[in-house]
């Protein structure tokens, strides 16, 4: 029963509790980040700025919400608007799909993945030794990214909307993983 249940608690651990603690500590940042700007800039000039982070911020949202089959009800990829909402994606989803309701997780998350790889790949594919007016073009677009890992209060909803399936994943998982691979 101890080894089933470290067996669980490293699962916890490495799925969910760390990648959690690393999203929230990177959202703050660029929450913060956006802040400041907001401060120094103006919402319209910050909003323009961000216009790449929520570009890949809402269409990582929309990808995610079509692998988990949630009815696109409508989207937009990049506003400026008086509420402060800069892009959304409406969707709905049927309330007894387990792997709709588990993909609330996935959704919630999916931009800070969508940000990491297209940084990723900027940097891999788009980046060149010295100093090259291409560097300073993508170090603009790396801040405008930076600018979309804020995750809204809606995802953080919606992410726990989606927890409860998601540690119930963790848990046959690791159940499987201590039963036959152990």
């Amino acid at each position: 029963m101890t080894d089933w249940l470290n067996t669980v608690g490293e699962q916890l651990l490495f799925f969910f509790i760390l990648p959690i603690t690393v999203v929230y500590l990177v959202g703050s940042l660029s929450s913060y980040l956006t802040d400041q700007l907001n401060r120094w800039l103006g919402y319209a000039l910050t909003a323009i700025l961000s216009f790449f982070g929520v570009v890949i911020h809402e269409l990582s949202h929309l990808t995610a919400a079509l692998i988990f089959r949630h009815h696109i009800v409508s989207f937009c990829l990049w506003q400026i608007s008086d509420d402060g909402i800069l892009g959304y994606v409406n969707r709905e989803y049927n309330p007894k799909s387990y792997y709709q309701r588990l993909g609330n997780f996935f959704i919630s998350l999916a931009p800070i993945l969508g940000i990491y790889l297209t940084i990723w790949f900027l940097l891999s594919f788009g980046w060149v030794t010295g100093w090259h007016i291409r560097n300073v073009i993508i170090i603009f677009i790396l801040v405008s990214l930076l600018l979309g890992f804020h995750l809204s209060q809606a995802d953080w909803q919606n992410f726990w909307r989606g927890t409860p399936f998601y540690l119930a994943l963790i848990l046959i998982i690791s159940t499987v993983k201590y039963i036959f691979f152990q």
